[in-house]
């Protein structure tokens, strides 16, 4: 992976094909696991989408999204009003800009030479979801396997079960 800013401050992304398809396949898994946590179908406007109102009343069960939607307030009370107002807006805005990343990414059944490696123009007015995106991914990472203070980092790297993954994560 090369990352090289230009001077109109857009950045140039070269990713080797492998690269490339181990983004995708995990913006993949993010976007899978933000629509089973949806409440609503995604609504196309953008703007419509990320002012849903709608949530639960509890944070999630799941590591990953408990990470991605964590309480707003220590009081559990003004913690579950704020979701049941803004969660669906938030899981929206998460699904937009992995959506727009994996779309940047270009890998589809569409494109021809799978074994080439991906360039991808990052511009100013896509960058804060790429940033999203990439901080998503970290911090549902990061809950899988279990990483939760910076000590856990080189014990689960020297764990043979979680080394791979946290290669991926740093």
């Amino acid at each position: 992976m090369r990352l090289l800013p230009l001077p109109d401050d857009t950045l140039r992304l070269r990713l080797d094909a492998d690269e490339a398809q181990l983004l995708d396949q995990l913006v993949g898994q993010l976007i899978d696991l933000l629509n089973s946590y949806s409440t609503t179908a995604l609504d196309p406007d953008p703007l419509f989408a990320s002012l849903e109102i709608g949530g639960s009343d509890e944070a999630p069960a799941d590591p990953a999204l408990a990470r991605l939607f964590p309480d707003a307030f220590e009081d559990r009370d003004q913690s579950s009003d704020f979701r049941r107002l803004t969660e669906q807006g938030l899981v929206n805005r998460k699904l937009q800009d992995a959506l727009l990343v994996t779309s940047e990414i270009g890998l589809g059944p569409d494109r021809e030479d799978q074994l080439t490696p991906v360039e991808v123009m990052i511009t100013p007015a896509t960058m804060p979801a790429w940033v999203r995106t990439l901080t998503a991914l970290r911090l549902a990472i990061a809950a899988r396997i279990g990483l939760n203070e910076d000590s856990d980092h080189s014990k689960l790297l020297a764990d043979e079960r979680t080394r791979g993954t946290v290669v991926v994560y740093d």
